[in-house]
């Protein structure tokens, strides 16, 4: 019979290849309203040129996206019968219509956006539809991050009737939409996927600008890096401010979750903090500690004084251990990132031309990367954490899979299928981009030839 385990990695592997899309997207959206608002205040050639390819690019994310996200439907269904049963008969099932809402939103509003965008006579008509544009995705992240939240700390049901009886009583189909993990989440998830967003399109447009050779692409390349790096910059602070809040969330809602990424084994106060190492035998090995300070944060955020420690719970319910390690890949990455927009900042306050380094053109597109692994890093810390449930404290992974043979041969095709997708996204992303501007059309449409030939 097919293990658990492999619905577990084949949705894994799905949504961390699908993650890359929507982030892309969602910072797509967000830099086509911020360039329309510019056209708004200044109409110049080249912020139109930009305009026009970064819009054909958003439109292949667009496609790809759906197509994408129709995979993982259907793998909730087929690998996770039992989940969706749950959370048919619950209040949960209105996040997932919400999330149809907002996609229909974004769907209708770039339809208008890109084919009728002339028709309106206002002055701020396309900033104000590229504004419904980046709310329909924006939202249809905010209502899956909700459903995520609604799975760390479930709601709208009568959770201990159902615990003794399996029976679903009182539901509450509003419920789900705040949950008391519902904020910190979604407030970490959206400033970490924004900030990623903006990390990718960054290092689309510093390879882009190695790569030119006309003044026209490097001017918009160039405008491209500064409006990426200044969004990144914002939202990486923004990102370290909340996922302070979001491991209190854990302490509070999720004690065996945050004693595993903190790596204590028992209860207690005054705990440092862990830098890699494991647990073996009820002691920690090879790490590094730094003294006191988890209990300082945890005592400075939230006035908590004892921690807990995965001894006070069944080794049944204990996550894998190696959450701790990707907790810290997180945490270290971000600083990591952190310092490298700083120095961005501080190359734009001061007025430096750092276009004329290529060392940080290089690093702008290692970053990309980097950003995507510390980001999928932090993904495996919430869900790998959540182990053994897939709703916590209600269902677990064993009990929602499809043991079903006739799951694997699907899986390997879907797996095999993002391996060439996510590269050839990229490759047309950078197709578009190189193709000619609206400038060009519109200059071209007007050399009409003659009978003979000519012109």
């Amino acid at each position: 019979m097919l293990s658990a385990n492999f619905d577990r990695f084949l949705f894994a592997y799905t949504i961390g290849s699908h993650i890359i899309i929507v982030s892309a997207s969602i910072a797509l959206s967000l830099i086509l309203a911020i360039l329309e608002f510019m056209i708004t205040r200044k109409n110049v050639p080249e912020y139109k040129t930009m305009l026009f390819k970064l819009k054909r690019m958003f439109i292949v994310s667009f496609g790809v996206g759906t197509a994408s996200g129709i995979v993982l439907a259907v793998e909730l269904v087929n690998l996770f019968p039992g989940f969706m049963t749950f959370v048919s008969s619950t209040g949960a099932i209105s996040l997932f219509y919400a999330e149809v809402s907002a996609f229909f939103l974004e769907t209708i509003a770039l339809v208008i956006y890109v084919y009728y965008q002339d028709v309106f006579k206002w002055k701020y008509a396309n900033f104000g539809l590229s504004i419904l544009v980046a709310l329909g995705v924006i939202m249809s992240a905010v209502f899956i991050t909700m459903v995520n939240a609604w799975m760390n700390t479930p709601n709208g049901f009568n959770k201990s009737v159902y615990l003794s009886t399996r029976k679903i009583t009182d539901v509450n189909p509003f419920a789900p939409f705040d949950t008391v993990s519902t904020f910190n989440e979604l407030a970490h998830v959206l400033t970490t996927t924004i900030f990623v967003g903006f990390v990718i399109l960054g290092a689309f447009f510093a390879y882009q600008y190695i790569r030119s050779k006309d003044s026209e692409t490097r001017f918009i390349t160039k405008l491209g890096i500064r409006i990426s790096g200044w969004m990144s910059a914002v939202f990486i602070l923004l990102a370290g401010i909340t996922g302070g809040n979001e491991v209190i969330s854990l302490l509070k809602y999720q004690p065996v979750k945050y004693a595993a990424i903190e790596l204590d084994p028992n209860p207690g106060s005054g705990f440092g903090e862990h830098l890699l190492g494991s647990i073996v035998n009820g002691r920690i090995v090879g790490s590094i500690t730094i003294p006191g300070l988890q209990a300082f944060l945890a005592n400075f955020e939230a006035g908590i004084t004892k921690l807990p420690g995965l001894s006070s719970y069944p080794q049944s319910d204990w996550p894998p251990l190696f959450v701790h390690t990707s907790f810290d890949v997180m945490v270290g990455g971000g600083l990591v990132l952190g310092l490298f927009f700083f120095i961005f900042f501080i190359y734009e306050i001061f007025r430096k031309d750092m276009f004329r380094n290529r060392i940080i053109m290089y690093l702008e597109i290692a970053v990309g990367f980097f950003a995507l692994i510390v980001y999928d890093m932090g993904w495996v810390t919430d869900e790998v954490g959540r182990q053994p449930w897939i709703i916590y404290d209600v269902m677990t992974v064993n009990q929602a899979a499809n043991y079903s043979n006739a799951l694997i041969v699907p899986g390997y095709l879907i797996i095999t299928f993002y391996l060439f997708l996510i590269p050839f996204t990229f490759y047309f992303f950078a197709r578009v981009f190189k193709g000619k501007s609206a400038t060009h059309k519109s200059t071209e449409s007007k050399r009409i030839p003659n009978k003979q030939g000519g012109e």
